[in-house]
């Protein structure tokens, strides 16, 4: 099983480079996640830690639930402005006019705020799950990984450097999942 949970990390904290190809870059997102919380699964039962595995899946359903209020809110705002926008009195507005009417309510303001705040949570309960496999594994990396996502999330509010903060944190990740091993004796697999 451990071995299983190892291979399954590996292909799903990898499958994000398939983002450069086109027509599989939609996809890689959403096969990287399912790969990794069925690592993070086979991880909770091969360890008895269930905590490892909810607070994994939390992580990764806070995001999506903010992200999809958030946009559904910065929705309404773009479609209030172009409303205002083609009501108007038929001149053709620049785009600081667009930008002002967009962000003038600050309906979209909040919406970004929501999917921000969603990803914050979301890294944090990751973090979590995280913390709990390097204690499990011995492979402090997972901790590190966790930490950097986490740290990287409140940092896209400074200009986005928080990304590359999450890029470093992703990159531990890959050593992470290199760094475990199966610990699994293939003769005692035999009998």
């Amino acid at each position: 099983m451990k071995k299983q949970a190892i291979n399954l990390g590996r292909i799903g904290i990898l499958l994000p480079l398939a983002f450069f190809i086109p027509f599989l870059n939609a996809f890689a997102g959403i096969a990287s996640l399912i790969l990794i919380l069925m690592s993070q699964n086979y991880f909770s039962k091969l360890y008895g830690k269930p905590e490892i595995f909810k607070k994994s899946l939390m992580g990764a359903i806070i995001p999506i639930v903010a992200n999809f209020v958030g946009g559904i809110i910065i929705a309404i705002a773009v479609g209030s402005a172009i409303f205002s926008i083609s009501s108007g009195s038929g001149e053709t507005p620049d785009v600081t006019q667009i930008v002002s009417l967009i962000f003038e309510s600050g309906v979209a303001i909040l919406g970004f705020i929501i999917i921000l705040a969603g990803s914050i949570v979301g890294y944090y309960f990751f973090f979590q799950a995280l913390k709990i496999l390097a204690e499990e594994s011995g492979v402090k990396q997972f901790r590190i990984a966790g930490l950097l996502y986490f740290i990287g999330a409140i940092g896209i509010i400074v200009f986005f450097l928080g990304s590359l903060v999450m890029i470093a944190g992703w990159i531990v990740h890959i050593v992470a999942y290199f760094s475990i091993h199966a610990d699994e004796n293939p003769i005692e697999e035999a009998v």
